[in-house]
């Protein structure tokens, strides 16, 4: 199976945490790492700064000028949200989402989605896990 895009994990990640900062408790700004259960032992980082997490609406919306990525269809049941992203640039790409705030700083993310590239789809199912783990670098 090919990668997905660095720039649509971003994206993903973006567009999840926005519904996660709507939800109690509240993420934390700061460091946060997620992994992704396609790339084993590989991680990557990210920082939510007090702004960002104050509007991560804002921040889903802006996102990479690149992408077109927008959400719909949120629906919580408890501490799990579960939401749809579609995307026609940079790549095609749709997915179903479903996120679930452990606390302020964890929450996990599934995602069963079909995206394509040179005019070939392809489906999977990945799982994220983002731990907020210090402060950003100043």
């Amino acid at each position: 199976m090919r990668p997905i895009p660095r720039a649509l994990c971003l994206a993903a990640l973006v567009a999840a945490a926005a519904p996660a900062a709507a939800q109690t408790p509240e993420i934390r700004p700061g460091l946060w790492e997620f992994t992704m259960s396609a790339a084993k032992g590989m991680s990557q980082r990210i920082c939510f700064t007090p702004a960002m997490v104050k509007d991560m609406k804002g921040v889903a919306a802006k996102g990479d000028p690149s992408s077109d990525c927008k959400s719909s269809g949120e629906k919580v049941a408890g501490a799990t949200r579960t939401f749809h992203v579609a995307c026609t640039r940079p790549t095609k790409y749709d997915a179903d989402i479903a996120l679930t705030v452990h606390g302020p700083d964890h929450f996990s993310m599934t995602q069963d989605f079909v995206t394509q590239h040179g005019g070939k789809s392809q489906a999977g199912k990945m799982s994220f896990v983002y731990r907020r783990v210090g402060d950003c670098p100043k």
